[in-house]
């Protein structure tokens, strides 16, 4: 989703080691990262500040903007331009859609220092999951729904010709792999495989793979039990005509 307005220039205010705080976002304005990374991360940046200048109650408009920059210790450039690429962003997304959220530490990182198409992918990756797990510990997702929210699309794909072209070529086994190895080496990423994959930023890669494996113990009892009650059922049909 490219900026309407242009870009914004943004200058950060010094902030205590302390502070972790987030720019959260709809997964819609990952669209183009691969090819704008910082038309996108301005985008990132007056969607939250708006949205939170939004749930200001006192002072004008330009005090309540420059208090919501403030609090994400944050200099804006060109405060009119923050207040219509926000406002024209949060109108224009779904107030349903999913969202995550992007460490402030991270987002400068990405929008002062130069990247590589990889370190790009790797962070839409992670943005991705994070996006599916919200709250949960962990989650079985696919790799079509993982390659959907890192494109900003909200629902799964079915053919990988939906995706937008440079992250085509990351839809393959081995950039996959690739990627959550990257996940898992530097982003805390804990990873087990089966159909589809299990994710955790909290588990330990133990506490994850007994879940895991608990939860398909749980499964194959549940589909024997089922087996074995129809196994039953058509035992007595065959024996009395009826299924009693």
């Amino acid at each position: 989703m490219n900026s309407i307005i242009g870009l914004t220039i943004l200058s950060r205010k010094a902030m205590s080691k302390k502070e972790d705080k987030y720019f959260n976002f709809p997964i819609q304005l990952l669209e183009g990262f691969l090819e704008i990374n910082n038309r996108v991360l301005d985008n990132i940046s007056d969607y939250a500040i708006y949205k939170h200048y939004l749930d200001l109650k006192y002072g004008d408009e330009e005090n309540k903007i420059k208090e919501s920059a403030s609090f994400f210790s944050v200099t804006l450039a060109n405060i009119q331009n923050t207040l219509k690429s926000g406002k024209i962003l949060v109108d224009s997304i779904p107030v349903n859609s999913p969202k995550v959220g992007i460490n402030l530490t991270i987002f400068w990182d990405y929008y002062e220092n130069e990247k590589t198409e990889f370190e790009k992918v790797t962070l839409l990756g992670f943005l991705a999951i994070k996006s599916i797990l919200q709250k949960k510990s962990y989650c079985k997702i696919t790799n079509n729904f993982w390659l959907a929210r890192m494109d900003g699309k909200p629902k799964s794909i079915n053919e990988i010709d939906e995706l937008s072209e440079l992250l085509k070529k990351y839809a393959v086994h081995y950039q996959l792999r690739k990627i959550k190895a990257e996940l898992e080496r530097n982003w805390n990423l804990k990873t087990v495989y089966g159909r589809g994959f299990s994710v955790s930023f909290k588990m330990s890669i133990e506490v994850l793979t007994y879940e895991v494996l608990k939860k398909r113990k749980k499964y194959k009892d549940f589909e024997l039990k089922k087996a074995k009650e129809n196994a039953k059922k058509e035992a007595l049909k065959r024996l009395y005509g009826t299924q009693a």
